[in-house]
């Protein structure tokens, strides 16, 4: 899992750390910068995968012009986005520039730079460099203190005049790639997507996206669910999407008609409540609660969806009371299905369905402080009292409510 994120100079952020647990619920007043903290390993997603172009880019998050990407408060010099994760102990640094002549391409200076210290190392010791040799040779600390050969320390010692009889330039670079996908390059975070399901897309299941298979926006999810339904092997999936259907008081089953036409896009969904005599119904007539719930369960127990990604408004089509149980729900499959969260919600009712004595669930209040800079605080213990999470937040105990009216 991903332990830490720290964000310089990006948007409304100036400077701003987050430790994060398995389900991260972050609140807050509206343009507080929430999404700006997704929007940020958005785009250390990006540069993990060294995709930081607006192909990528465009479908993930708000782009704008470089100057608004940056921090923008008044006395501001920096001009490089800086991105740090840990993850299972590793650190991944990121250092994003744009001379402000392209806003659709940016560049990673870290990745620059480690690609001209690998090849000239690689030069080195494929040319028997008796210098090197002779370190490398000598102990294995002095290896592991080269941060650009960390990935294959081991292998050079043991075996440094096997690699030096070769000269070919090719094979230095693909020594080299390798070394900086080791060092460089984490699928964690790589795959990280900010999901808004919208009620558009959830009906059409005929929408396809470029993102696969499950869209940001909620394409994809018909053919995602035909996997699993027509998968045997995936039976304790399919189990835990209708089982946690339930939470919805008519659901009863559904299921994909075997008689569809190529062109068909349709699930077929039970209501309890209605005669056996009557058919099923399809998405287009079902309530949007039912989609939206769907949708989340599909992307917190599919093994095709990204082990790390963000919801933004979670809340979007829920009763309070179902939003309180969602989290609840999400929490168990999240830790089930080895899945690691960041939720943004206006909803109080959210706050109820975490356990603030469970580590892996985390509460975080996002503010913007005197000067308008986005910082970011952990509530780790509930106040000893009987009020709710959601009354405390809405009373303004706990903060993340507007204070200017």
């Amino acid at each position: 899992m991903i332990q830490k994120v720290k964000i310089n100079n990006f948007k409304s952020i100036e400077n701003l750390s987050l430790e994060l647990g398995r389900v991260n619920i972050i609140i807050g007043a509206n343009g507080s910068g929430k999404t700006n903290i997704l929007e940020a390993i958005v785009m250390g997603a990006a540069a993990s995968a060294n995709k930081l172009d607006y192909e990528f880019l465009g479908n993930r998050m708000r782009i704008t012009t470089p100057e608004f990407m940056r921090n923008a408060f008044p006395n501001s010099k920096e001009n490089e986005i800086n991105l740090e994760f840990t993850e299972n102990d590793n650190d991944f640094f990121y250092e994003l520039i744009n001379d402000n002549s392209d806003y659709r391409k940016w560049i990673e200076l870290n990745r620059q730079r480690l690609e001209v210290e690998y090849i000239e190392f690689y030069r080195r010791l494929f040319s028997n460099d008796e210098e090197l040799l002779n370190d490398l040779d000598r102990t294995e600390e002095l290896a592991d203190e080269l941060r650009f050969i960390k990935a294959f320390s081991k292998l050079l010692i043991k075996n440094p005049k096997v690699l030096a009889e070769s000269d070919n330039s090719d094979v230095i670079k693909t020594i080299s790639k390798k070394t900086i996908e080791e060092n460089f390059t984490s699928k964690q975070i790589s795959e990280f997507l900010i999901y808004t399901p919208e009620l558009s897309f959830l009906k059409k299941f005929e929408e396809q996206a470029q993102i696969t298979p499950l869209g940001v926006n909620g394409e994809g999810l018909f053919n995602l669910l035909k996997n699993v339904i027509s998968n045997k092997r995936k039976t304790k999936q399919i189990n835990d999407i209708k089982e946690n259907l339930h939470l919805l008081d008519w659901f009863d089953d559904f299921d994909i008609p075997d008689n569809l036409m190529s062109n068909e896009f349709k699930i077929a969904i039970k209501d309890r409540f209605i005669s056996e005599k009557l058919s099923y119904f399809d998405q287009r007539s079902s309530n949007e609660g039912f989609l939206y719930l769907l949708f989340y369960l599909v992307l917190f127990t599919s093994d095709k969806t990204p082990p790390f990604f963000a919801i933004d408004n979670i809340e979007t089509g829920f009763n309070p009371k179902l939003c309180t149980e969602l989290i609840v729900v999400l929490n168990k499959l999240a830790k089930k299905y080895n899945k690691q969260v960041i939720i943004t919600t206006h909803n109080p009712a959210i706050l109820d369905g975490i356990n603030l004595n469970d580590d892996n669930q985390r509460l975080f209040i996002a503010q913007r402080n005197k000067n308008g800079k986005t910082i970011i605080d952990r509530i780790k213990n509930k106040p000893k009292s009987d009020i709710k999470l959601s009354e405390l937040w809405t009373r303004g105990y706990i903060g993340g409510i507007p204070d200017n009216f």
